[in-house]
């Protein structure tokens, strides 16, 4: 299956606003999560508000996501938490541990996950 992150909707809001941006270019395998995620119409229309949010915020920014891997990963650890898979706890220790120095733009993303 080829894979641009246009598909994601608010993907590319996503990797503008939120994480960095995009390196072109398609994966010829994907992770099952990852299609998950694209797929999960309550959590894109969640993920857009989010984004809608940290775009009108002036002391969010951005996190360091420079890889399609590291998007990729960090889309799967939004979508987990939004369904409960991962605590906002975990969430928060993976994106700090991953991306130290971004406590605040972390918290703000827990704070606003249902």
């Amino acid at each position: 299956m080829r894979f641009s992150i246009r598909q994601l909707g608010g993907g590319t809001l996503l990797s503008l606003v939120l994480v960095a941006p995009l390196m072109q270019g398609c994966t010829t395998v994907q992770d099952g999560r990852v299609v998950a995620a694209q797929q999960d119409m309550s959590f894109k229309t969640w993920l857009d508000g989010l984004l809608v949010q940290i775009k009108a915020n002036p002391k969010y920014d951005r996190l360091p996501i420079n890889t399609k891997a590291q998007e990729e990963q960090f889309l799967v650890w939004l979508h987990d938490a939004f369904r409960g898979e991962i605590s906002k706890h975990d969430l928060m220790r993976n994106i700090n541990s991953t991306y130290p120095g971004h406590e605040y733009e972390t918290s703000y993303i827990v704070s606003r996950l249902p």
